[in-house]
């Protein structure tokens, strides 16, 4: 299959070169992966679930606290005896300090609930960082084989503009000597307009293609290299498996409905007993003339036992046991939007192959038609406008073939996607 390459006729439509900036796919893919703030969001959410994690694990482990206050305080007292009234005034410095010590003893199983929540969540958290990885590069694919398409677009549409400009030159030279009349040079000058035409498009359509790229990747382009297809699945059937094992989208449903499940069972917990044991030492201190302290320890055992809340409680319980309905829903649906994806993914890819073969045979057949109205120009039998009507065949068909060779190049990567298998580690990025 014939590969894009980049056009060396583009340097007044390339941005200046900065930097080592990214030449392959794999290194454009890596810059993606780097640089996409998708995906560092997508990397922060599963840290921020990590942290719940560690949340519910403090559950299981006692909580120690203490207090203490200290202050100043000034009495008076006045006594009589017969010596006449007397006054004093003292000076106390009330003080005091408590170590509390609580352990939960039994949750009724919301601990080990909060965990298993926690967990699913941080599960679901990177499946979900899976899918942007996944969202990143694709979009880090398409823009590089669009760069690529267009570049190529372009070569050829300079080409075509150069030819015709040759050939309206020609056309005017036969016209001195009586070769050709005035439609004919017309007949040129209408097709080397349309084809500057197209060419403005096509240079448009490049500069959307290079903001496109720096935008996914971070980079503008530099010179990209051709694009090889990755491997792809046996089969049909094959593909349509891995994508129902492995897509991450079905991945993080599975999570959600663990954690469904896990919540549904903390939400019980509110409906049993809870037992806990407090340990405490108290220790207070009055300073005057004479120190006035207390000490006491104690360990109280707590004991509470949920008898009417007005339902609220088993209605949290109803609510946890549909989430958890929901939670099987989506997984359904997500499995069968999987299911679909990568049955059009592959039909595409299938289909972009025969279409570039195709295109390739039409380019041929293009080729020789050109050549054979050129040389029947020369003997008489054709016009000027056979010759053009030739031309633009070629032409056309060229940039058919370009832009079958990219659908083609992004539906195999495209198919990774739809199976669940564009990371970066599946396809050999370094990051």
């Amino acid at each position: 299959m014939r590969r894009l390459i980049a056009s060396l006729a583009l340097a007044p439509l390339l941005l200046a070169p900065s930097a080592a900036f990214a030449d392959t796919l794999e290194e454009a893919l890596a810059a993606a992966y780097r640089n996409n703030p998708n995906l560092e969001d997508a990397r922060l959410a599963v840290r921020a679930a990590r942290e719940d994690s560690v949340q519910a694990f403090a559950g299981y482990l006692p909580s120690l606290g203490v207090t203490g206050s200290y202050g100043a305080r000034n009495v008076e007292t006045e006594t009589t005896s017969i010596f006449g009234p007397t006054e004093n005034e003292n000076r106390l410095n009330p003080g005091a300090a408590s170590v509390v010590l609580q352990q939960q003893l039994y949750t009724g199983g919301r601990r080990d609930g909060q965990v298993r929540v926690a967990r699913a969540g941080v599960e679901g958290a990177r499946h979900g960082l899976r899918s942007t990885e996944q969202d990143v590069l694709l979009a880090a694919v398409d823009a590089y084989v669009s760069v690529l398409r267009d570049q190529e677009i372009i070569r050829l549409r300079i080409e075509h503009v150069d030819g015709l400009t040759r050939q309206l030159s020609g056309a005017r030279r036969r016209l001195e000597v009586g070769e050709v009349s005035r439609t004919d040079v017309a007949q040129a000058q209408t097709r080397l307009s349309g084809a500057r035409a197209a060419l403005a498009r096509s240079e448009a359509d490049l500069a959307s293609s290079r903001a496109r790229y720096q935008l996914v990747v971070g980079e503008p382009p530099e010179a990209l290299e051709a694009v090889g297809q990755p491997e792809a699945p046996a089969s049909l059937d094959t593909a349509v498996r891995h994508a129902e094992e492995r897509h991450p989208d079905v991945l993080r449903a599975i999570a959600d409905r663990r954690g469904a499940r896990a919540q549904v069972e903390v939400e019980r917990s509110a409906l049993r007993p809870q037992v806990s044991v407090v340990t405490r030492y108290d220790h207070a201190q009055e300073s005057s003339i004479e120190n006035d302290r207390s000490d006491g320890a104690s360990a109280v055992a707590q004991f509470s036992v949920p008898l009417f809340e007005g339902g609220f409680n088993r209605s949290r319980v109803r609510q946890g046991q549909i989430n958890v309905g929901r939670a099987e829903v989506r997984i359904e649906g997500l499995r069968r939007e999987v299911v679909a994806n990568t049955v059009s993914a592959w039909s595409n890819l299938v289909a972009g192959r025969d279409i570039v073969a195709a295109a390739a045979e039409q380019v041929a057949a293009a080729g020789q038609a050109v050549e054979g109205a050129e040389r029947e120009r020369g003997l008489g039998l054709r016009s000027t406008l056979d010759v053009l009507d030739a031309e633009e065949e070629r032409r056309n068909a060229q940039v058919a073939l370009v832009r079958a060779e990219a659908e083609a190049d992004f539906a195999a990567y495209a198919l990774l996607a739809a199976t669940g298998a564009l990371t970066v580690s599946t396809i050999g990025v370094k990051e």
